[in-house]
């Protein structure tokens, strides 16, 4: 079977692993790349230049059109199911043959809403893994009408026929490696190597989606799974031989959750590995004895999440267990080790006061993290917070069903449902404080930030984002950059010499 991954902004490491199971069963696979450059996302929105730098008749829908695929598969998570859904409904036209199977997290918590487009075929709720397995059999088949477990699809009646959903996959050495191969012209996420060692997140945190992805199953089965030492290590030797990497992040939810793995893995890792590398920490299990063995194996940056600076709010509306003390203890035990601090924070939470953002700014003057990386609230389906925000009148019905079809007014990096004028003046400084010398900082302060025209804060954000960026050597700047580069180079070639690329849509 002929199979076309579709692949939407950043690497899915849900698509690749997929991709490895697809090939181990002896299909033909292809990825067909979608950039949202200037579209959305890290760039925003420049709708002249996404327009210029647009490549999808060139390229994107030649490839799809030459390689006529069985099966087109997309994993998406919420902020890109609107543009999913556009090319979705495209590959069906340009392929009418080919089964559509959508799968994510914004598929597992609004699956009513994907299943309703007549374009799309198959729906995956909860892990993919067996279920993809099944529905390429399935598809094979061309006559079966049995249920397929974790999936919802169409019979050709037109009824929707719901498999069962079992428990979460416990060997996690069961699968295979990761298929970055997948990505051929897309050099720089191999230069810097995303991978996951665990799966799940024992924490409760309102505004995510892990406490309602682990009620998914009807069978009940342990959330949170960990790949062996071994079998991670295996996976890095091959890729250190087969790559040139430089870098690797560990995507877990929280790489520092388990002590003993973790003790057994850094001791094996400095030794055979030794790469830079980077990982999320979670400030409630961070302590000295963790910092130290980050450090000695090679660990340049961590990230974790704040949030919120209130105890009081944070404790209540977004369930995190964390003091402030412990948010203190972290930064100090990481400056101590010289190991560079991401620390996330979201801008206008449902009822986030001005107090509440002055007490941040406070803080982070006092406790200041090497980069400060706001983001605005964005309401995801099924999230526990939405009924706060239901109460205080930022959600509706109506915004509601906006947001579950893709069409959220808000962005990460734009706006927030609810925001008010003194979340953005709070957003701006977040953002620029730790590139500022120390003698301006406690000068930013809300009314100054008021009376700097938006022209100027450009320039500021600009300048914070590359000169923290070149200073704490931050992975994501430099391949954001290569990114960039790298596609725009690529786009304007294919653009304006079609011909050379021809021969990459045909078949080898």
């Amino acid at each position: 079977m002929k199979i076309a991954f579709f692949n939407i902004g950043q690497p899915y490491i849900a698509l690749e692993i997929l991709s490895a199971i697809a090939k181990k069963e002896g299909h033909f696979v292809r990825c067909l790349h979608a950039h949202t450059l200037f579209k959305e996302g890290l760039t925003r929105e420049f709708k002249r230049l996404a327009k210029f730098f647009n490549y999808d008749k060139q390229l994107l829908f030649k490839q799809l059109e030459v390689y006529q695929p069985d099966l087109i598969a997309f994993s998406v998570v919420t902020y890109y199911y609107k543009l999913a859904i556009y090319y979705a409904e495209i590959c069906k036209k340009i392929c009418p043959q080919a089964k559509i199977v959508f799968g994510g997290i914004h598929v597992s918590c609004a699956p009513e809403v994907v299943i309703a487009n007549d374009f799309i075929d198959y729906i995956v709720i909860g892990e993919g893994e067996i279920a993809f397995s099944s529905i390429i059999k399935h598809i094979e088949k061309n006559d079966s009408s049995e249920p397929i477990v974790n999936t919802w699809y169409k019979s050709k009646e037109g009824n929707i026929i719901k498999g069962k959903q079992i428990g979460f996959i416990q060997d996690l050495d069961s699968l295979p490696h990761y298929d970055k191969d997948i990505y051929p012209d897309s050099r720089q996420w191999k230069y810097y190597y995303l991978t996951i060692t665990s799966r799940g997140c024992p924490y409760n945190c309102s505004y995510c989606f892990n406490h309602y992805f682990r009620n998914i199953p009807e069978e009940k089965s342990n959330y949170v799974r960990r790949r062996s030492v071994k079998h991670v290590i295996e996976e890095l030797v091959m890729a250190k031989k087969k790559y040139n990497i430089s870098l690797i992040e560990f995507w877990d939810d929280i790489f520092i959750l388990d002590k003993n793995w973790l003790k057994e893995f850094l001791d094996v890792y400095k030794n055979e590995i030794a790469i830079p590398f980077k990982c999320y920490i979670h400030s409630h299990l961070f302590d000295e004895e963790i910092a130290i063995w980050l450090k000695e194996a090679g660990c340049k940056w961590v990230d974790f999440g704040i949030q919120h600076i209130n105890e009081e709010y944070r404790k209540k509306y977004l369930r995190r267990p964390e003091k402030n003390i412990d948010i203190v203890n972290t930064l100090k035990i990481l400056k101590k080790y010289g190991i560079v601090s991401f620390a996330d924070y979201i801008v206008a939470m449902p009822g986030d006061t001005i107090e509440h953002n002055e007490e941040a700014r406070l803080f982070f003057l006092e406790n200041m993290p090497d980069i400060i990386e706001p983001y605005w609230m964005s309401y995801h389906p099924q999230t526990d917070i939405i009924k706060r925000g239901y109460k205080l009148k930022i959600l509706n019905d109506e915004t509601m069903k906006l947001i579950n079809q893709g069409h959220d007014p808000n962005s990460y990096f734009a706006s927030a449902l609810g925001s008010k004028d003194f979340h953005k003046e709070y957003y701006f400084i977040f953002k620029v404080l730790p590139g500022l010398p120390a003698f301006l900082r406690k000068r930013l302060t809300y009314n100054v930030s008021k009376r700097i025209p938006y022209f100027i804060k450009i320039f500021f954000y600009i300048y914070s984002i590359y000169y923290l960026g070149y200073k704490h050597k931050s992975p994501r700047i430099k391949v954001f950059s290569l990114y960039i580069t790298r596609y725009m180079l690529h786009i304007l070639k294919t653009k304006y010499f079609p011909k050379k690329w021809i021969e990459y849509c045909q078949i080898k």
